[in-house]
């Protein structure tokens, strides 16, 4: 049988099927405007929610940096030059707080200009220094960092010895394990010539006593000494030490962790 059709007919048809195909495709079309969320949650194409790593990200690091001294307390000074412990302290803590900050380290600091805090009743220089102390003390004990270190310089009467070293108080292991991987951290990376050990700061000194943070002090280097004293002036030393110093707080929270992971 042979069927005629019209071109009316063959027009009719066409829009039909157009029409039809326009209607399933806005059925089915993703809505890229919209926020994904539970209610609209679809497959697109390239987008992932959540940590791309499956991994959760850890929980930020407080770290309190101490730049020993300040103000009207220069603490050690060359007999070399003009070189000032506080000043070398507060370098290497700016420095040491850019590296940790570099890599998401919260960094708190007990001082970042050359001067002490106290107030107008103290009027000798021990008095200014012990408010002062007790001051940082309070940081140390108030602020709910995970650890501090107080940075300082060494000097002897006698201009042989060298070299950086740490300490750490009495019953306080984890001060201790701190204090461990910095020295060794500062041998490696500064002076592979430093045989010194950590070791425990038994003189009851204020920001050591009736701990509530993880603290060392951490002597850089002796001004008694002429070379270290010159190498203790630069920039570039200085630089050296902050990232050892750095290096040594990375290895003790890695130490740290896997030993927490291991007791899971």
């Amino acid at each position: 049988m042979i069927v005629v059709i019209s071109k009316k007919n063959i027009l009719f048809v066409c829009l039909l099927l157009l029409f039809s195909l326009t209607v399933f495709s806005i059925g089915f079309a993703v809505d890229y405007s919209r926020p994904v969320t539970g209610e609209n949650q679809q497959n697109v194409p390239g987008e992932q929610s959540g940590d791309p790593s499956g991994q959760q990200v850890p929980a930020q690091k407080t770290v309190i940096l101490d730049a020993g001294h300040g103000g009207e307390d220069p603490g050690a000074v060359s007999d070399y030059s003009a070189l000032r412990e506080k000043d070398v302290n507060l370098n290497i803590v700016m420095l040491l707080k850019n590296i940790l900050e570099r890599e998401n380290y919260k960094v708190i600091l007990t001082r970042e200009t050359d001067q002490l805090v106290y107030s107008d009743a103290a009027k000798s220089i021990l008095q200014k220094r012990k408010e002062d102390l007790t001051r940082r003390k309070k940081i140390m004990d108030e602020s709910g960092a995970d650890i501090a270190l107080s940075i300082h310089l060494n000097k002897f009467p006698q201009t042989k010895y060298h070299g950086a070293q740490v300490f750490f108080p009495p019953n306080s292991p984890d001060s201790q394990k701190l204090a461990n991987e910095v020295q060794n951290s500062i041998k490696l990376n500064v002076d592979n010539t430093n045989d010194r050990a950590a070791l425990v700061k038994k003189e009851q000194i204020m920001i050591l006593k009736n701990l509530k943070t993880t603290t060392v002090v951490v002597e850089c280097g002796f001004l008694s000494n002429s070379e270290e004293e010159r190498l203790l002036g630069t920039e570039e030393y200085q630089n050296k030490l902050a990232a050892a110093i750095k290096k040594g707080i990375d290895n003790y929270y890695k130490v740290k962790e896997k030993a927490e992971t291991k007791g899971k």
